[in-house]
Formats: structure tokens, sequence, C-alpha cells
């Protein structure tokens, strides 16, 4: 069973790589704006919920949210106060006096379009297809792939595949959702993606989630989340074959006529298994870095890893990972001693004792 649970694990966790291309208009003075903060940063952001989580647009934060936003300093925040309330109807939520601050906005929300958003629709049709194409790659699976589209909260769910939730296309976002997107506005999260946390559903359902954000302009537009249920990987041996069936099947009428060639990796290239750091320096800082310690050039200090108990052995002299490997270890940490490592040992062992 736990050779089952590994095998799901390997196949469960992969790496989603996403490109937001920035695009530079120059345009006349005339129609400039000034971006400032987006809307969920600011004190009036009229979405909210309530004691059962449910998402809703606040009449009164919404008018609040009209009066007070300048426009000519929140530009970005004056277009997303427009979608909301066009996206959602929310014309008859407006109070009679501020129909023309409302025309105000509108105008700078235009120009913001015209400049920054031209091309958004694009991106969010391209993430549409990524997640197609990993939901349809891990089809009869209990892991759902959703697109959110962090604009309106309301309306969030834009893709959707393999659903375990109990969410459809078109769906609002959940209450956890808002609040990461007020987070992420207010620059609150610097970790980028929120990797492997926990929801409990009322049924008792155990999902491992994982929310990845999306940014275009510097603009959080959207969020593609992985949810596994990992109850029906661990409780039931009968839905864990299935769920084993359904990861290694392959479709044999999606098979290219072009014959990819890879070649598994080699014994000198394991350190590609491995995470690896490169920060370009004058000389780069590389490190690799395994489960028990970790392999690096000679800017890390031994000392420091002594005192925080770290496995760690120092190379010198490399200029990338396949030098490390072939390097003589020049320091050790106690802890790396301890692991039967010696000074004169070649990177290449330090990686697969580290491992």
């Amino acid at each position: 069973m736990k050779r089952k649970i590994k095998m799901i694990s390997a196949y469960a966790i992969f790496g989603i790589a996403l490109i937001s291309l920035i695009g530079t208009k120059v345009v006349g003075s005339e129609d400039s704006v000034t971006i400032g903060k987006p809307l969920a940063s600011l004190d009036y952001y009229p979405i909210t919920y309530n004691d059962a989580g449910k998402l809703y647009l606040d009449k009164d934060t919404l008018n609040t949210a009209i009066t007070q936003l300048d426009p000519d300093k929140h530009a970005q925040a004056a277009w997303e106060l427009i979608q909301l309330i066009e996206d959602n109807s929310a014309i008859f939520m407006i109070d009679t006096d501020n129909s023309d601050k409302v025309s105000d906005l509108k105008k700078v929300a235009i120009k913001y379009d015209t400049i920054y958003q031209s091309d958004r629709e694009e991106i969010l049709e391209s993430l549409k297809d990524i997640v197609k194409g990993f939901g349809k790659t891990l089809s009869d699976t209990p892991i759902e792939v959703v697109l959110h589209d962090t604009t309106n909260p309301l309306i969030s769910v834009i893709a959707i595949e393999n659903p375990i939730t109990g969410r459809r296309m078109y769906d609002p976002n959940t209450n956890f959702g808002l609040e990461l997107i007020k987070k992420y506005a207010r620059n609150e999260i610097q970790t980028g993606n929120i990797i492997s946390y926990p929801i409990q559903l009322p049924d008792g359902m155990l999902i491992k989630a994982t929310t990845i954000p999306v940014y275009h302009n510097d603009e959080l537009i959207a969020f593609i989340c992985i949810n596994i249920d990992t109850t029906k990987i661990t409780k039931s041996p009968i839905d864990s074959q299935k769920v084993i069936d359904a990861l290694v099947s392959i479709n044999p009428s999606s098979q290219s006529e072009i014959e990819e060639l890879l070649q598994p990796i080699s014994e000198g290239k394991k350190y590609m298994q491995d995470e690896r750091i490169n920060f370009p320096l004058e000389r780069p800082l590389l490190v690799i870095k395994g489960s028990k310690g970790f392999l690096a050039c000679a800017y890390i200090n031994i000392e420091t890893c002594n005192k925080l108990n770290e496995a760690c052995a120092i190379v010198s002299g490399v200029s990338n990972y396949d030098d490390m490997m072939n390097a003589k270890i020049v320091g050790l940490s106690d802890a790396a001693l301890d692991m039967g490592l010696k000074i004169g040992d070649l990177g290449s062992k330090a990686t697969e004792i580290f491992r």
C-alpha cells in the first residue's frame, strides 16, 4: 500500500510553469494613466462573505468605493471596480447621486483597458488550454484542476477539469480564495505559490491543495488550483488501484508520428533530480540540495552550518553543476562528517549521500 501511495505522489505532484507576457505600449501623454493600487488592496473592496462563507457584492461598500476611489491615482482599481459592476449587473445597486462618479471612473477604466488589458483575454484563453491539458492527462483521477479569474470572485471558475469539490463553471470563489486575492494585492504573501495545504470538506473529504497565482503586467489575474482527494488514495485499496491505473494509462490515439528522443538521466547527471540553486554573482553561487543535506560552493560558511546542525559539503573553484560533481570536497560540516564523508571526496559522492 505504501508503494502505491508513493507512486501516486510522484505522479500527482507536478510543476506548472506559467509565463505571463508583459506587454509594453507607448501612448501619448494625454492617454496615460497612473496604475496605482489594485482594488483588492483597498479598505473598500466591495466583495465580502457571510458566516457561511458565501461571497456577495456589498451595496454600501460598493458605493463607498465609488465615492472614495480617485481614478487619477488608481486606474487599475477603477478598471476592476467597473468590471465588478458590469459583470455582475450591479448598476441597480449604485446610488443615484453616484452616477456621475461612475462615469468618471469608466472614462479612466477605458483608457486603462486599452493600454494594459488588450491581451488579457488571450492570456486567460491560453491558461484554459493549460488547465484542460493537465486535466485530461489526469482524467479519471481524484485530481481536480481549476482556473479562477481573480478579477471577479463572484464569477470565478472559468475552467475546471476532474471536479471533486462540487464546483462548476462560473461558480464563485471561496472565502479562502477571496482572502488570498486581498493578501496578494497587499503584498502580504511573498512566497508565490502556496503548496500542499489541507482542506477538510463537510463530508470528511481531506483535500491536498495547491494555489498558483498568475500575473500579467504585475497584476494578479488568475489562480490555478490543484486539489487532490487524498481519501480516494489512502482509504480504499480498490480506489487506490483505480487511481494508479488512471495515472499510468496512455491514450494510443494521441500518439504523434514524431518520435521524441528522450534520454534517461546518466549516472553522472543524477544531481538533476535534486533541488538546485544558481544565483548569478561575480562567480555563481551554486547549491545542490538533497533531503539530508546539501553540496555548495565556497560562498557558504561551514561554521554557520554547524550552528544550525546542517549537513553540508563545500567545493571551490566551480562554475556549474558538472564542476561541482567532479570537484574535491574542501570543507565539511560536523553533520556531514558524521554521515561518512571525508575531505577530498568528490562532490558527486556528497550528493549521493545527501539524496
